[in-house]
């Protein structure tokens, strides 16, 4: 298979683990004030967003295109942070207040950086 085939398959995948983070977040904005649940969907697309970038960081060069590795150390941050945040939290049956809204705005401050960047 042609590797530029692979990495467009793994971006579309990457792509889907950020929409499984936004539906997850979206879906308990009515819930913000009472602290919402970290649903599956939020946990599950974080592992697939940073899974999937890490495979396409170390793809892309040897496909010869260059990586900004700026943007790529503030996007495993913002990642890793919200699969660690959505991990602590699954199990609570009421989280903090601020915890769904945070792993929205770090969801969202990623795809800028993917975006603007």
């Amino acid at each position: 298979m042609d590797l530029e085939l692979i990495i467009r398959i793994t971006l579309v995948l990457h792509l889907l683990g950020f929409a499984s983070i936004m539906a997850g977040t979206l879906g308990q904005i009515k819930s913000f004030k009472d602290g919402a649940v970290v649903l599956p969907s939020i946990l599950h697309g974080a592992w697939l967003s940073l899974a999937t970038g890490l495979a396409l960081t170390g793809m892309l060069p040897a496909n010869g295109e260059e990586v900004n590795h700026l943007v790529v150390a503030l996007k495993s941050a913002s990642l890793t942070a919200i699969f660690f945040i959505a991990y602590t939290f699954k199990k609570k049956a009421t989280p903090p207040t601020w915890v769904v809204p945070l792993i929205m705005a770090l969801t969202i401050t990623n795809l800028s950086l993917a975006v603007l960047l």
